[in-house]
């Protein structure tokens, strides 16, 4: 008898220490039950600047507990055979079979929103200096679309959109919102969003509509884009038996579109040497031969997971050349895209759920600010470019340049041939990153514009 209390409590004891031995030591994880980058070690040079350090501890070891994403799934489809609640960090129901992410307190319109805005009306303001198309496109969440579908004593309330769509407006940037279209598309009798799988996006139907009202929106300055057709896929239909990044159980069948028209891929030759946020790799590059050759312009598009998830196959049926970067935190370094990649066409993609300082660092929104294209002057002086250090830092599709120019240096670009770049200031001093194909030392130049408004250029003898 003796033998079997020691027998049980030493499994008692084992049982305690495996989340201990199976800890996630692992950094920049993200979670499958979550959907979220876990704590990194506070520690660790990935711990978050100037966060409370017990605070990070104690997430982190939350977040890195051996099992964590088993018990939480357990005691989520408990909670749901037994009680029919979901207890979930992303999900909750709603009526009729519904389910929606978690409902968080209403938005009301705030300074992140307007410095969001002013953002915008730079890029367009920048673009429009180069002769390239703008556009911002706002895509609704699910509770916009199915507001009565939410439990009773939610009242969903995203009066902000209109106020913040009113201060577009004010500074005259150019916008496309989807709301109506897929409210429109709902009272035809269309599921646009899943009544459970993904319930934090739109479906396959959803974006297929919301990519066309953008395409069509850019056609009004490009006749060569035309908006996709039904036709031009092959509809399928695709069953779901998790809730995504999920392991909760769900049975959904959804339309499933397949793209039939044949695509270059250009990601691998970019996607090692082209930087990114760290928690927000998304990017690809893709050639459409027919669309390139009906004069389809080369497109630039900042996106979010909308895009990301569902999107890209319609945007790659319906545009030419399509770079896309994933949206958050990247677009703030708008400049950096726009000298590699040149484009003819840039837009701006965000969910209304995401344009607040979670997705986007609130002081970089502030601080945000793009060169004047360059002008022409006259009375510009000539100095030797070889007055200049110059570094080159060459992969094998980028080529990056640094100079160290005068303290009082407030705007600067390299000229090559024809071609010009933004200089921007970086952590070794200012540079620009290009293709390397656009990059011919015998043909470059370097025009600064001083605090006071005067310009000297550096070319060669």
């Amino acid at each position: 008898m003796k033998k079997l209390q020691i027998v049980w409590i030493v499994l008692f004891f084992l049982l305690l220490m495996l989340p201990v031995v199976f800890f996630e030591w692992e950094e920049n994880v993200v979670s499958e039950i979550d959907n979220r980058q876990l704590t990194n070690n506070p520690f660790g040079e990935n711990a978050t600047e100037g966060a409370d350090l017990t605070t990070q501890l104690e997430q982190y070891v939350q977040d890195r507990i051996g099992f964590r994403d088993q018990m939480i799934s357990g005691y989520t489809q408990l909670n749901d055979k037994l009680f029919h609640k979901m207890i979930h960090p992303l999900y909750e129901y709603g009526k009729d079979g519904y389910i929606f992410s978690r409902q968080k307190e209403n938005v009301e319109l705030g300074e992140v929103h307007r410095d969001f805005a002013e953002m915008l009306a730079q890029i367009q303001q920048y673009c429009q200096q180069r002769g390239v198309l703008f556009l911002f496109v706002l895509d609704p969440e699910k509770a916009a679309i199915y507001p009565d579908k939410l439990q009773d004593g939610i009242h969903y309330d995203n009066s902000w959109v209109q106020e913040f769509e009113a201060l577009l407006e004010e500074k005259g940037v150019r916008y496309l919102d989807n709301t109506q279209l897929l409210r429109d598309k709902r009272e035809q009798g269309e599921q646009v969003f899943n009544r459970q799988y993904n319930a934090s996006h739109w479906n396959d139907l959803g974006a297929f509509y919301g990519v066309n009202q953008m395409l069509q929106t850019l056609s009004e300055d490009f006749d060569a884009i035309t908006p996709n057709r039904k036709e031009d896929f092959v509809i399928g239909e695709r069953l779901n038996e998790t809730l995504l990044s999920s392991r909760f159980l769900i049975h959904e069948t959804e339309s499933d579109f397949g793209r039939t028209c044949p695509i270059e891929v250009k990601t691998p030759e970019y996607e090692q040497e082209v930087e990114r946020n760290y928690q927000h790799r998304g990017f690809g590059y893709y050639l459409n031969p027919e669309k390139q050759a009906a004069g389809v312009p080369k497109t630039l598009v900042f996106q979010g997971s909308y895009l990301n998830e569902m999107g890209v196959k319609f945007l790659q049926t319906g545009l030419g050349e399509y770079i896309h970067i994933h949206n958050y935190e990247n677009v703030l370094d708008f400049d950096y895209y726009f000298n590699i990649f040149q484009p003819e066409c840039v837009v701006v993609e965000a969910a209304e759920y995401t344009l607040n300082d979670t997705y986007f660092n609130a002081q970089r929104l502030k601080d945000f600010s793009l060169n004047p294209a360059l002008k022409q002057d006259d009375g510009m002086v000539q100095q030797a470019l070889e007055q200049l250090e110059m570094t080159v830092e060459e992969g094998e599709t980028l080529a990056t340049v640094r100079l160290s120019l005068p303290e009082n240096t407030q705007y600067g670009y390299l000229c090559v041939g024809k071609r010009t770049f933004d200089l921007r200031r970086g952590e070794k001093g200012w540079e620009v990153t290009l293709e390397k194909m656009s990059w011919d030392p015998r043909k470059a130049s370097v025009v600064l514009v001083d605090a006071q408004g005067g310009m000297t250029e550096y070319c060669r003898g």
